[in-house]
């Protein structure tokens, strides 16, 4: 679970998803927004139409949350982010993590180490 002061209010994920600039693997997609605040913040949506049970979803929810804390200690301040699942992920947790961590690099999000 993400730390409360780095999870994105649900009335912000619209202007996010809005004004945000795109990265996307066939997987997933990430819209990220520069913000006022010194952390950087995220949202994680999983639609009915990647899977009708909520068992299903969740667990994919589970793991790009998860995978979003493994790399918060590297990732810049300043930020808002929304990761949107778009296909049925993997179920192994490193594949997940490989396909975040690619796209927040992509995003230029990662510090350099």
């Amino acid at each position: 679970m993400l730390p409360k002061p780095h999870r994105l209010p649900s009335f912000e994920i619209r202007s996010v998803l809005r004004y945000g600039k795109r990265v996307a693997t066939r997987e997933l997609q990430f819209v990220y927004r520069i913000n006022s605040t010194p952390l950087s913040r995220f949202a994680f949506i999983v639609s009915t139409g990647i899977d009708k049970r909520a068992t299903a979803r969740n667990r994919m929810r589970r793991l790009v949350r998860e995978s979003v804390h493994h790399v918060l200690g590297s990732i810049k301040p300043g930020w808002d982010g929304v990761m949107v699942v778009r296909k049925i992920l993997p179920p192994e947790f490193s594949s997940v993590d490989g396909m975040v961590q690619e796209l927040l690099r992509r995003a230029g999000l990662l510090d350099a180490s």
